[in-house]
């Protein structure tokens, strides 16, 4: 796994050498104006404002994500949380119960630096946008292990994704050993069908698109229910006369036999 894999927990030099928030925590580049800096942190505008007020909050130092955040890091979060505020009081803003702070996690994950969203008002989020900054609204249940969301563009009435927080690309990078996970996936995706009132744990489908057809490249469960009422489109994607969908079952049997997907 290690040669196709990069954990979103960890980083190494060529992602700080590359790393544009990086590059702007130290000044160089040219077309960012930082509107306020501590010692160790920093912050500026969004270039993609989905409020009237969208700023960043960048600590120095390359930490990768909020997934790669541990105990020791909660002075640093409480810290980021509080510029993030008084850049929104130097800018004006009053109302502090009308604001909305905090991470994206996978997929959603846009830059491999750790940024606070600081926006406001809350209540004038681009309602285009206001999916991706509304609490819980795609984390649905999480795990040390995985995450699970609803896909943005469904293809039934329940669809669900499960993700794993290790970057792993696709199904054709599974391996013997990676059992355990694909079986935790196929739970997830069964227990969040169950939450959420699926009458028939028997009418889903759970699987996985075969590379090429995966629209993003990191590994990602698929659970649709009620299976019999999805549309042609659906069907030709997920249903059973797809050639490009792999159910979770067919996935754990090749594992197991052959040790890979073939």
């Amino acid at each position: 796994m290690e040669d196709t894999a990069t954990n979103w927990s960890n980083s190494d030099e060529n992602d700080v050498e590359t790393c544009i928030f990086c590059l702007i925590a130290n000044k160089k580049d040219e077309n960012t104006k930082i509107i306020k800096e501590t010692k160790d942190l920093v912050c500026f505008s969004d270039i993609f404002p989905c409020a009237p007020h969208h700023y960043l909050v960048i600590p120095r130092q390359h930490i990768l994500s909020c997934l790669s955040l541990h105990k020791g890091h909660i002075d640093l979060v409480e810290r980021m949380a509080k510029l993030g505020k008084d850049v929104l009081h130097d800018q004006g803003i009053t109302d502090m119960t009308d604001i909305r702070l905090g991470f994206h996690q996978l997929p959603f994950i846009s830059v491999g630096h750790l940024h606070l969203h600081v926006l406001a008002p809350a209540s004038q989020i681009s309602k285009y946008m206001l999916y991706k900054f509304i609490p819980e609204t795609n984390r649905f249940v999480t795990d040390d292990e995985l995450v699970c969301f609803r896909d943005k563009k469904p293809g039934a009435t329940h669809h669900y994704l499960v993700i794993p927080r290790m970057h792993i690309s696709n199904c054709k990078t599974l391996k013997m050993d990676n059992i355990p996970l694909v079986e935790r996936m196929e739970q997830m995706g069964r227990h969040i069908l169950e939450k959420n009132k699926v009458c028939s744990l028997d009418d889903v489908r759970l699987g996985f698109h075969l590379p090429p057809f995966s629209s993003v490249p990191h590994l990602h469960l698929h659970a649709l229910a009620p299976a019999s009422k999805m549309n042609l489109k659906s069907q030709l994607r997920y249903g059973q006369q797809s050639y490009w969908f792999i159910t979770v079952d067919k996935v754990l049997s090749q594992l197991k036999t052959h040790g890979k997907v073939k």
